[in-house]
């Protein structure tokens, strides 16, 4: 794919679900640093200790203690640096009302997360292979829940 190196966010704090999202990411062939985070306050404490480090992406699930992600979404949209970084979504949460809430404070995408192996792979690889400039700039709201 590319030789620069993606930085990518997952915050979700259940454990099985991240094992998962890092195996499914392995399988591909993508150049990538993770950084794991348990609840939606602790990646903007990182960033707070460490604000050289922009992510290229951040996968964020909604129900999470400490601060959901509708909470984290809400504070990253407001951050002067990271305002602009992608934010997909990721959750098992199919409600339209959670959907919804998503698109009103800025995620970009929304993903429900896949059951089956590669599915995840295919979600993954289309996400992270992504043209995210033109994506925005033709956004169109029928292209914001990503079906796998």
């Amino acid at each position: 794919m590319t030789d620069k190196k993606m930085i990518i966010w997952l915050v979700d704090d259940d454990e099985d679900d991240r094992s998962f999202f890092i195996e499914g990411l392995e399988s591909l062939d993508v150049n990538f640093e993770l950084r794991e985070f348990v609840n939606g306050r602790e990646p903007l404490s990182f960033f707070d200790a460490n604000s050289d480090i922009i992510p290229d992406i951040i996968f964020l699930d909604l129900n999470m203690p400490v601060m959901n992600g509708t909470e984290c979404l809400e504070l990253i949209r407001s951050h002067k640096t990271l305002k602009n970084v992608i934010v997909a979504m990721y959750s098992t949460s199919s409600s339209g009302l959670d959907i919804q809430c998503c698109y009103e404070k800025g995620a970009n995408l929304y993903v429900i997360k896949p059951n089956r192996f590669q599915d995840l792979k295919n979600c993954m690889q289309k996400i992270l292979s992504m043209n995210w400039s033109d994506f925005l700039c033709n956004f169109q709201k029928e292209h914001f829940i990503l079906k796998t």
